[in-house]
């Protein structure tokens, strides 16, 4: 038996609209740069100090860097926006806190918690 919000989390969810599609991949190319840019500073650090936090934070950048750009690639291929395990579709406002986002609430793996994986949480500009 669901509860009432699980019936809600399973309701039908519409298709992005081009509008928020655009908006999306904006936020995908922000967040992709600002990644270009820390592993930059993280790499340099490192080369220096051979320091192994910077080297941890440094391997965590980059995987949030293959998020996002593997985000990007199913926006190009229209795949985007499709839970990976279950194929329903993502809901918008979920796409919004985390664009890198691969699994609908009811798949999200446990390893995610509420946390984002990719390092986006950031609202859309007005």
């Amino acid at each position: 038996m669901t509860s009432r919000s699980e019936a809600a989390a399973l309701a039908v969810v519409p298709p992005l609209s081009g509008l928020q599609r655009m908006l999306l991949r904006d936020m995908l190319h922000d967040v992709w740069r600002e990644h270009v840019v820390e592993i930059t500073n993280l790499a340099v650090r490192f080369h220096s100090d051979e320091d192994p936090e910077i080297g941890a934070q440094l391997a965590k950048v980059r995987r949030s860097l293959v998020d996002v750009e593997s985000a990007l690639d199913r926006l190009e291929s229209r795949s985007y926006g499709s839970c990976d395990a279950c194929d329903r579709r993502i809901p918008f406002e979920q796409l919004e806190a985390d664009p890198a986002g691969r699994y609908c609430r009811r798949c999200q793996p446990p390893s995610r918690g509420s946390a984002t994986k990719s390092g986006i949480s950031r609202s859309v500009r007005s």
